[in-house]
């Protein structure tokens, strides 16, 4: 007589001894006398997006592999949340969280900076090795030259409710980060937060690269943002970001709301990074938040 028979018993591969907790117990030696690992399926994305896991019952809950997609970049291990019918990473390799630097206003006493009567205020400069706040004085025309900034006692570029506040710089001040090492990542980005108050203006026939020593009705408001990969030597410069700027700077007058500037793709060792300011009335109110720089 013959009777349908089911056995149940945990499996062992490369071995006898097998956990009574695992329905799988794999032997790192193999019969050469070395060690080996556990090689699961290795996909790229489409070949993932292919695997056809069910969207009716919760059979393929728990999946696993591993994306390895050379197009795209990514790395990781991943597994089938069939609960929420989507792949969920439990790590990916590849990935980098690292901050290498960060910068919100938060640890300066307010007052910190400089204006147009001093500059050293607060914390700035003996415990400030993060930034420096400097005038970007520059010839814009031939021997041109155009004066430094915060002209007036009242002017300022200071630390206010833990934001850098920018009032009426009168030409160009300029706020530099320290060198940022970005040596061994392969795609670093910066981010910040840029708002402004007051009624900021920009003439297109502005000339002299829109730097000007005149009156408020001549001036031109603005924001540049630039970074440079080589130390200082040379800089390079975001025009137009987002369409609120021109081909000459980052950003211009009457932005609404806070601009979150986002830029990645930067490589090389060291990263500095340098945002210069202009507006041109005590009024008038530039405001920076929020500097991160990390692995993307």
């Amino acid at each position: 007589m013959l009777f349908p028979l089911i056995g149940f018993s945990q499996v062992g591969i490369g071995t006898t001894t097998v956990s009574n907790a695992a329905a799988l117990t794999v032997e790192a030696q193999n019969p050469s006398g070395g060690f080996g690992g556990f090689l699961m399926p290795i996909v790229t994305e489409a070949q993932q997006a292919s695997i056809p896991v069910s969207t009716i019952d919760y059979s393929d809950d728990g999946l696993l592999v591993y994306v390895s997609d050379p197009v795209t970049g990514k790395q990781c291990l991943e597994i089938y949340d069939a609960y929420q019918q989507v792949w969920q990473s439990i790590t990916c390799p590849s990935e980098c969280d690292d901050v290498l630097y960060e910068e919100d206003f938060n640890s300066y006493t307010n007052g910190t900076g400089i204006t147009g009567a001093s500059s050293t205020n607060g914390d700035y400069p003996s415990s400030v090795t993060k930034w420096t706040l400097s005038s970007y004085s520059t010839s814009g025309n031939g021997s041109l030259a155009y004066p430094g900034s915060l002209a007036d006692a009242s002017d300022y570029a200071i630390v206010n409710g833990s934001r850098l506040e920018l009032r009426d710089t009168n030409g160009p001040l300029l706020f530099q980060t320290q060198a940022i090492n970005i040596n061994g990542y392969s795609d670093v980005f910066i981010q910040m937060d840029i708002s402004e108050t007051g009624d900021m203006e920009y003439f297109s026939a502005q000339h002299f690269d829109d730097f000007n020593c005149g009156s408020e009705t001549q001036g031109n408001d603005y924001v540049d943002i630039e970074y440079s990969t080589n130390s200082g030597s040379t800089y390079t410069e975001v025009a137009n970001y987002s369409g609120l700027g021109t081909t000459n700077h980052t950003l211009h007058n009457n932005l609404s709301g806070t601009v979150g500037f986002v830029l990645s793709g930067i490589t090389g060792t060291s990263l500095i990074i340098r945002i210069r300011f202009q507006n041109w009335a005590s009024s008038e109110y530039y405001y920076l938040d929020n500097i991160l720089v990390s692995c993307n």
